[in-house]
C-alpha cells in the first residue's frame, strides 16, 4: 500500500522563506513564536527537494547537544522522514546527498572559513552573535544564490544582528517579526504553555 503524503505545517507568516528573492533573513520575536521549529521544517523540506548543504550555527556550541541537531532529529522522527540518516555529528539525506553540519562560531574562525559550498546557513540564538562572527560568516556563505537565516529573541536594541538586518537594513533582506499569536492561530501552543502565559499576563505583566 502506498504511504500517504507527509503533511508538514508551515505557517503562512513564513511563506517568503520559500522564495529566492532574499540573501539574508532576520526572523525574530518572542518565545513560542515557532521561529526555530518552522525554520527547521523549512530546511528539511529544502533538503528533500534537492541536494543542499546546510550549516547550522550558534555563537556558543561546546558540543552537538548545544546545537539545532536534536530539534532536526526530533522532526525527522516525528514525520518519519526515513530518507535522512542521523549521526551524532551530522544529518544526511541518503537519496540526494543533502547534509546538515553543526558549528559554533565563537573563537572558531578557521573552522568556519573552511566550510565551502554552503547553500544555506542557519544561525540560531542569533541575539548572542558577535559582530566579528557575522563578519566571518557572511563572506564564507558566498556560493551563488546562497542564503543566511538568523533566528533570535532580541535582547537589546543594539544586538549586532538586529542592527545589521533590521535597523540599518541590508540589500535583499527578508524580515519576519512573529510572536506567540502565530502558535495560537494554528493551534500549535500546548494548553499548559497558554495557561501559564495568560496567568503571567494577568498577574506578572513585566514577565509576560
Amino acid at each position: 500500500m502506498k504511504k500517504p503524503p507527509i503533511e508538514i505545517i508551515i505557517p503562512v507568516e513564513f511563506k517568503a522563506l520559500f522564495t529566492t528573492a532574499w540573501r539574508e533573513a532576520a526572523i525574530y520575536g518572542g518565545r513560542y513564536s515557532l521561529k526555530s521549529h518552522t525554520v527547521a521544517r523549512f530546511l528539511l523540506i529544502r533538503a528533500r527537494q534537492a541536494k543542499t548543504r546546510i550549516g547550522c550555527f550558534r555563537e556558543f556550541q561546546n558540543s552537538i547537544s548545544d546545537s539545532s541537531h536534536q530539534l532536526l532529529a526530533d522532526l525527522i522522527q516525528k514525520y518519519e522522514l526515513t530518507d535522512f540518516k542521523v549521526t551524532d555529528k551530522s544529518i544526511i539525506n541518503t537519496l540526494n546527498g543533502s547534509e546538515f553540519l553543526f558549528k559554533g562560531m565563537h573563537h572558531n574562525e578557521q573552522s568556519i572559513k573552511s566550510l565551502e559550498g554552503l547553500d544555506i546557513a542557519w544561525v540560531e540564538e542569533a541575539q548572542t552573535v558577535s559582530q566579528s562572527s557575522i563578519d566571518i560568516l557572511t563572506p564564507t556563505v558566498r556560493k551563488e544564490g546562497a542564503q543566511i537565516i538568523y533566528t533570535y529573541n532580541r535582547l537589546m536594541e543594539d544586538d549586532p544582528v538586529h542592527v545589521r538586518l533590521v535597523i540599518e537594513g541590508r540589500p535583499n533582506t527578508l524580515v519576519i517579526n512573529v510572536n506567540y499569536d502565530v502558535a495560537l492561530k494554528y493551534g500549535l501552543m500546548p494548553d499548559s504553555v497558554r495557561l501559564a502565559m495568560e496567568d503571567d499576563q494577568a498577574s506578572r505583566p513585566s514577565l509576560y
